[in-house]
C-alpha cells in the first residue's frame, strides 16, 4: 500500500522561484531514485501564506524512507522545513496518479473528526464530489487519513481539491 508524505516549507523573501525549481528538477529526481514519486509540488495561494511551498510524494509503501523533505529541497536555500507528515490515500487518489498541473488554485484542508464515524465521513464526501465536480470547474485531488493520531478517539483528514480559478472557488462556497 503506498503512503504518502506531506511537506511544508516556508520559504524567505525572494527564492521562491528557485525552491521550486530544485523541488521539481534534483529534488524530483532524487525522490525518483529512492523509489518515490512526486505527486504534486505548490505555491499555495488558499489557506497558506505565499511564501509557502507545498509538496506531496508517493511511496510505494509504509517502509519506505519517508524522508522527501531533505530530497526535494537539497541545495535550496531560504526553505525551512516547518510540516512534514505521512497519509494513506482513501477515497482519492489511486495509486500512480499524478495531482492535475493545469493552472488554477488548490486548497488544502486538515479536519479531526470521530474515528467511529470514518466510514460515513467517506461516504459523504464520495456522494458529494459528483455532484459538487458536475456543479463546478474543480476536482478533489485526494482525501488522505493520517497515521498520527490527533488525540483519543480522533482521526485526521486531509482534504486537497483544485479549482479552475478563484470565481470557481468563491462560487462554490454558496
Amino acid at each position: 500500500m503506498s503512503i504518502y508524505e506531506h511537506v511544508v516549507a516556508a520559504v524567505e523573501p525572494g527564492t521562491l522561484a528557485a525552491v521550486l525549481d530544485t523541488a521539481s528538477g534534483r529534488g524530483r529526481q532524487a525522490v525518483e531514485a529512492a523509489g518515490g514519486r512526486l505527486f504534486g509540488l505548490w505555491k499555495p495561494l488558499i489557506g497558506l501564506s505565499f511564501n509557502h511551498v507545498v509538496a506531496v510524494v508517493e511511496w510505494p509503501s509504509a517502509d519506505a524512507p519517508g524522508t522527501a523533505a531533505g530530497m526535494l529541497l537539497a541545495g535550496a536555500s531560504g526553505a525551512k522545513i516547518v510540516q512534514n507528515d505521512l497519509w494513506i490515500a482513501t477515497l482519492r487518489p489511486p495509486p500512480g496518479a499524478v495531482a492535475r498541473q493545469e493552472p488554477g488554485f488548490v486548497t488544502h484542508r486538515w479536519y479531526d473528526i470521530d474515528a467511529d464515524g470514518l466510514d460515513r465521513f467517506l461516504e459523504l464526501s464520495a456522494n458529494t464530489w459528483a455532484n459538487w465536480e458536475g456543479t463546478h470547474d474543480s476536482q478533489v485531488q485526494g482525501l488522505w487519513r493520517s497515521q498520527t493520531i490527533p488525540g483519543p478517539g480522533l482521526i485526521r483528514m486531509r482534504l486537497m481539491a483544485w479549482y479552475a480559478s478563484m470565481d470557481v472557488w468563491e462560487r462554490s462556497r454558496h
